[in-house]
């Protein structure tokens, strides 16, 4: 009896944090994640300086946060790929965040340049086929 109001009580706070959250949600970003961010915006959410030369901490912030989305993306990819070909790649190359922010940097120039779909989950899925080509150029 006791489990079956506690149940209860959880249902209506369910419900009502629901309906609550619902009324505060932005209808023009609904279901719109990093992955459709563009290049663009990517690159000018992640480099802003501070006066000392160092990144600020909000574009800190932001590079981390398109990294991990990134790396989890990829990540995800080469499970596929594992799937498909039953070879994961070699992903040592993107380690480091450093050396995978520059090659997403570089991949987005590059699609800006060719005039390629501009979106980082482009840019990022440029970097996943690439690994392991000997001929990847930078852009």
């Amino acid at each position: 009896m006791a489990q079956g109001r506690n149940s209860f009580f959880i249902i209506i706070l369910l419900s009502l944090i629901t309906s609550i959250s619902s009324l505060k949600a932005n209808d023009n970003a609904m279901g719109l994640g990093i992955g459709t961010t563009s290049c663009a915006d990517f690159l000018n959410n992640t480099i802003e300086i501070r006066n000392d030369g160092e990144l600020t901490d909000l574009a800190l912030f932001k590079r981390i946060e398109y990294l991990q989305w990134a790396h989890g993306f990829m990540t995800a990819l080469n499970i596929r790929h594992y799937e498909k070909y039953n070879i994961f790649k070699n992903m040592n190359s993107i380690k480091e965040f450093k050396d995978l922010y520059n090659e997403i940097v570089d991949s987005c120039y590059y699609i800006m340049k060719e005039g390629k779909p501009n979106e980082f989950s482009v840019a990022t899925f440029l970097v996943f086929d690439s690994l392991g080509k000997a001929n990847y150029q930078q852009f």
